[in-house]
């Protein structure tokens, strides 16, 4: 064999190790994706965790999203905070779905099937939709202001 033919074999042979690489770090690169998009997930999960156990575990606190958001009673100041600070959280980690909905990283759907229907049932109450009358103005970006609204257009 001659030096040529040794240099032929060895560019072979380089060749197919870099398309092995190649294919080597597409494999760990989707994989790193799903890892990442895992990790997505369970970070909303928590985010949603805090706000359910706020209202599962203080009984206090369920009553001023159920009486509150009807009007049922009239709140105090301290109380009307306490509202507009849960509405802002069930909206901030309906946002959260919604944006990882909007970039893939969960199914197409997700924000209406989930966190969506459960926000429009917030805003649709008669306090609900007073504080997003201002807050669809002033706190969260325009697109996904104008997704909320065509569900609440839908109920």
């Amino acid at each position: 064999m001659s030096f040529e033919q040794i240099s032929y074999l060895a560019q072979i042979v380089a060749s197919v190790g870099v398309i092995v690489s190649l294919v080597f770090v597409g494999l760990q690169i989707r994989q790193n994706t799903g890892a990442l998009q895992r990790n997505e997930h369970n970070s909303t999960m928590e985010q949603w965790t805090v706000i359910r156990q706020a209202i599962a575990q203080n009984r206090d606190v369920a009553e001023l999203m159920t009486a509150g958001l009807k009007g049922e009673r009239v709140l105090d100041p301290a109380d009307q905070l306490r509202l507009e600070m849960l509405l802002n959280e069930n909206a901030w980690a309906s946002f959260h779905i919604w944006e990882r909905t909007k970039r893939g990283i969960f199914p197409k759907g997700t924000f209406e099937l989930s966190c969506g229907a459960h926000l429009c049932g917030l805003l649709t109450t008669p306090n609900g939709s007073a504080w997003w009358r201002t807050a669809r103005q002033t706190v969260f970006p325009p697109a996904f202001v104008s997704d909320v609204d065509a569900l609440l257009t839908k109920t």
